[in-house]
């Protein structure tokens, strides 16, 4: 009973087996015969019977803005191209039954191998050196229906304006057309009325909005219309990573500077903290300076506020360094002077002394008796003049003694201390 089992499935696997190999050898006939029609006309433009032209739908899914270059002005985007057009020389069998409906047989062909549209971006600088598109393979039914899904790096001139970095916008366009087919022979459809994102990598960039439209331009070197995609997109930078990174820590490093000018001007950290603080800032600018875009059309928010912050800690460091040499040149100053307006003080005041002496002799010798030869109607009395005189002397003598005294050398040089008793 098992032999007779095994004797059935073996006759079912013969059986499956050369019906496999009867479709596989069919699907190579079908391959090698169209692979021939294209050897004959490799340059044919493909078209239907009921079309003058030939049309392209295309389908275009963002994955990555893959990055953004403010000084070449360019935007690279990693994006997936979904081609789909007719051509009559791809078709086989379409009066059979395998080609109708659901039971619609399929090949897969080399790009190299048939023709493949040749759309580029014209506003970009060209296409890359190795064409990655023909490593993927082109999906052919048998009604002529070919079907090209592939992964590429587009890369587009974009006006890039960093005025607002890092809370920037930008709005790009990317215009798809075909190189060598005018609007005449070659048309580009959408095949979405969408721009779609296939798994979109949220990295530094987040489009916004994204629109597509079919328009015909005009190429004035061809003296042609042609036939394009124009894709506008609108790009937001994401400013957390700059704001945690670069504008916090700056501002907080930066207003430390402040608390300088609560700092003593005695104690000699005025100039230390601030000094510190530059330094810091310093280095700071040159680990940040790799993040800031780098553009000569102008000049961003982040790198004038960098600039005016650094001016500003380096204003507060000249204002500290002042105010001490302020502080300490008074102090010198007095300390160096007040010696010489002491000894200046000392040697009027001595020299006054030494004229009230001689005076007080010179009257003596002329005068032996004070009290007659004191003026009529006078109720001074000579001795108490004398005493008077020589304590005056003794006050001015510990007035000058003092270590601070207020009296200057000029007030004490215009100061006479003669008495008109002494001169009639």
């Amino acid at each position: 009973m098992q032999s007779t089992y095994g004797f059935i499935l073996l006759v079912l696997i013969n059986v499956s087996g050369t019906k496999q190999a009867k479709n596989y050898s069919a699907v190579l006939l079908n391959r090698l015969e169209i692979t021939e029609r294209y050897r004959r006309d490799m340059l044919t433009r493909p078209s239907m019977k009921n079309s003058s032209h030939t049309i392209v739908a295309v389908g275009l899914g963002i994955i990555e803005v893959a990055g953004i270059d403010p000084q070449k002005q360019v935007i690279t985007l990693n994006v997936n191209f979904e081609l789909k057009w007719c051509d009559d020389l791809l078709q086989w069998n379409i009066t059979e039954q395998t080609c109708l409906k659901r039971n619609r047989s399929e090949i897969f062909f080399q790009a190299d191998e048939i023709w493949t549209p040749d759309i580029f971006a014209v506003n970009g600088p060209g296409p890359m050196k190795k064409d990655a598109r023909l490593e993927y393979p082109i999906l052919v039914v048998c009604t002529g229906m070919a079907r090209w899904s592939y992964q590429e790096k587009l890369v587009s001139y974009c006006e890039i304006d960093v005025l607002n970095f890092p809370f920037d916008r930008q709005y790009c366009s990317i215009l798809l057309q075909s190189t060598i087919f005018d609007a005449s022979q070659f048309k580009l459809r959408s095949l979405y009325n969408v721009v779609r994102l296939y798994n979109y990598i949220n990295t530094e960039w987040e489009i916004s909005h994204t629109t597509i439209d079919e328009v015909d331009l005009y190429n004035p070197n061809h003296k042609r219309h042609f036939s394009t995609l124009k894709i506008d997109m609108e790009l937001v930078r994401l400013s957390r990573f700059y704001v945690l990174k670069i504008i916090l820590p700056f501002g907080i490093i930066s207003s430390v500077a402040v608390f300088s000018f609560c700092l003593p001007t005695g104690s000699g950290e005025k100039i230390t903290l601030t000094v510190s603080i530059l330094l810091s800032l310093i280095i700071y600018l040159q680990m940040i300076s790799n993040f800031v875009p780098k553009t000569e059309r102008g000049f961003c928010t982040l790198t004038l506020y960098s600039n005016i912050v650094f001016i500003l800690v380096f204003l507060s460091c000249i204002f500290n360094t002042f105010t001490i040499f302020i502080y300490y040149h008074d102090q010198y100053s007095e300390k160096h002077t007040a010696p010489k307006r002491k000894k200046s003080m000392l040697l009027t005041v001595h020299k006054s002394l030494i004229q009230l002496n001689k005076q007080r002799w010179i009257f003596l010798r002329k005068r032996r008796n004070i009290d007659e030869n004191l003026p009529e109607n006078s109720n001074i009395h000579g001795i108490e003049l004398l005493h008077d005189i020589q304590y005056f002397r003794q006050s001015l003598t510990n007035l000058f003694s003092r270590r601070n005294s207020v009296i200057t050398a000029t007030s004490l040089t215009s100061f006479d201390l003669r008495h008109p008793l002494f001169y009639p």
